[in-house]
C-alpha cells in the first residue's frame, strides 16, 4: 500500500531526528575521547549551532530559490556523506579535534537548511486543515528522537563502541533519504521572483514579515515567550539543587515531566484547534504556560513543580505547533523559506538573552525571581501581543500558478 506524501515526510523527519539525538550525545563524548580541554570540548558543542547564527538570515532565500524536494534530498545525502567521513575517521582512530569541529559545523548547516525546507514544504504536502496534524507529528518525532530515545541510545552505543553511534546516525540519515525519494509533491507551487543576490532576496522575506501585521506580531510574541522560557529553564537546575536541596535525579525527572507534557501537547493540539481555533489555542496555551512557570517559585513541592513542568511543556509545544501552522497558512509559497528562517531568527534569538538574563537575575535577586518574572513576561505578552492576532488571516494567498519540478 502506497503511503501518503505526509507519511513519507514524517518518516524521513522521524529518522533524521533520531539520528540527530544520537549525534547530540555522541559528538561531545567523542570530543572528550579526543581531548580533555574544556574549551575544546565546549567549542565542539558550540559549533553544532554556529550555523544558525551565520546562515539563519540567508538560508530561507536558498530554500525559496530552488526546488525544495530536491534540495531536501540533496541535503540529506550531504549529511550522510559528512557522517560517513566521520565514521571512517573514527574507525581508523583518526578523529582529530579539527575534524570534529568541521564536521559539527557542516552538519549544523545542513540541518538548518533541511529544517527550513521541511517547514516550507509542509503546506504543499497537506492542505491548510491538516497543518496542525503534520506539524504535531513532526514535533513529536523530533522530541522523541532528540530529547529521549536518541541521546539515550547515543550514550549507550558510545559506551559499547565509540564507532557504533556514528554508524547508527549514518543509518538513520540513509533511511531518511530513502523516504524522501518516495515523496511525490511539487517542489514549489509558485515561480520565484527575478533572481537577485541572496541578501536582497532575504530582505524581501524580512520586509513581508514586518509589513504583515499577524506575522510581525506573532514573531515578537514568540520572542517574548522564548525569553521567559529560557530565563526559567536556565535557572531550574539551581532552583532544584540549591533552593529545594534535591538531587540531580530530581532535576532529570522534572525535565522528563516537561518532555512528556510536550508529547501530550503534540498529540492533543489538533483536537484543541478544532475546538477553540488557532489563535484562541495559542492565547490559552501561553497564558497557562506563564502561570505554570511562575508557579514553580511559589511551591516547595517537587510533585507540584512536576505538574507545572508538564503543563509548561504541554502548552509550550501547543503554542509552537499552532504558531507554525498559522505562519504557514498566511505566508505566500514564494516567500515561505525566507519568512520561516527570519521568523525563527526573531523568535529564537531571545533564547540566549533569556538564559543570560535569568542567570543574572537569580544571582542578584534570588533563585525564585526568574520564574516569577518569566511568568509575568509570558502572561503580559499574551494579553498584549497575543490579543492583537485575534483577527489574523487564516488562509495563505493562492499562488498564480503551480509548477512541479519533480
Amino acid at each position: 500500500m502506497r503511503w501518503q506524501p505526509s507519511t513519507y515526510l514524517f518518516a524521513s523527519g522521524a529518522a533524521s531526528s533520531l539520528g540527530d539525538g544520537i549525534r547530540y550525545a555522541a559528538m561531545p563524548l567523542l570530543a572528550v575521547h579526543v581531548t580533555r580541554n574544556p574549551v575544546s570540548v565546549a567549542a565542539v558543542a558550540a559549533t553544532l549551532s554556529a550555523a544558525h547564527l551565520l546562515f539563519g538570515f540567508h538560508v530561507g532565500a536558498v530554500v525559496d530559490r530552488f526546488d525544495r524536494v530536491r534540495l531536501l534530498r540533496r541535503t540529506q545525502l550531504l549529511r550522510l556523506a559528512i557522517m560517513l567521513v566521520l565514521v571512517a575517521a573514527v574507525a581508523v582512530d583518526q578523529a582529530t579535534l579539527p575534524l570534529l569541529l568541521v564536521t559539527a559545523f557542516l552538519l549544523g548547516a545542513a540541518e538548518l537548511a533541511a529544517d527550513t525546507a521541511v517547514q516550507a514544504l509542509t503546506p504543499v504536502v497537506v492542505q491548510d486543515a491538516g497543518l496542525e496534524r503534520l506539524n504535531a507529528g513532526l514535533t513529536a518525532s523530533q522530541s522523541v528522537g532528540e530529547d529521549f530515545a536518541g541521546p539515550a541510545a547515543g550514550g549507550v552505543l558510545f559506551a559499547w563502541n565509540p564507532l557504533a553511534p556514528f554508524v547508527a546516525v549514518a543509518g538513520t540519515l540513509a533511511a531518511g533519504w530513502g523516504f524522501l525519494t518516495r515523496l511525490r509533491v511539487p517542489g514549489r507551487v509558485a515561480q520565484p521572483s527575478a533572481r537577485q543576490s541572496l541578501t536582497a532576496e532575504a530582505r524581501e522575506g524580512l520586509t513581508y514579515l514586518l509589513r504583515e501585521p499577524t506575522l510581525r506580531t506573532q514573531a515578537v510574541w514568540a520572542a517574548a515567550m522564548n525569553l521567559g522560557v529560557a530565563a526559567a529553564g536556565a535557572t531550574l537546575v539551581l532552583y532544584v539543587v540549591e533552593k529545594l536541596h534535591l538531587s540531580g535525579g530530581a532535576y532529570g525527572l522534572l525535565l522528563t515531566c516537561a518532555g512528556v507534557g510536550g508529547l501530550a501537547g503534540a498529540a492533543a493540539v489538533s483536537h484543541t484547534v478544532r475546538l477553540l481555533g488557532r489563535v484562541p489555542t495559542m492565547i490559552a496555551a501561553s497564558l497557562v504556560a506563564g502561570v505554570a512557570t511562575a508557579g514553580v517559585a511559589l511551591t516547595g513541592s517537587v510533585w507540584l513543580i512536576g505538574v507545572f513542568q508538564f503543563l509548561a511543556g504541554f502548552c509550550g509545544v501547543s503554542f509552537s505547533i499552532v504558531g507554525r501552522s498559522l505562519r504557514q497558512s498566511i505566508t505566500p509559497d514564494a516567500l515561505m523559506g525566507r519568512v520561516t528562517s527570519i521568523y525563527r531568527l526573531i523568535g529564537f534569538g531571545s533564547l540566549p538573552l533569556g538564559a543570560i538574563g535569568g542567570g543574572a537575575i537569580a544571582h542578584r535577586l534570588g533563585l525564585g525571581v526568574p520564574f516569577l518574572l518569566a511568568g509575568a513576561v509570558m502572561v503580559g505578552s499574551t494579553l498584549t501581543l497575543g490579543l492583537l492576532t485575534r483577527h489574523a488571516h487564516t488562509t495563505r494567498p493562492e499562488p498564480a500558478r503551480q509548477v512541479s519540478a519533480l
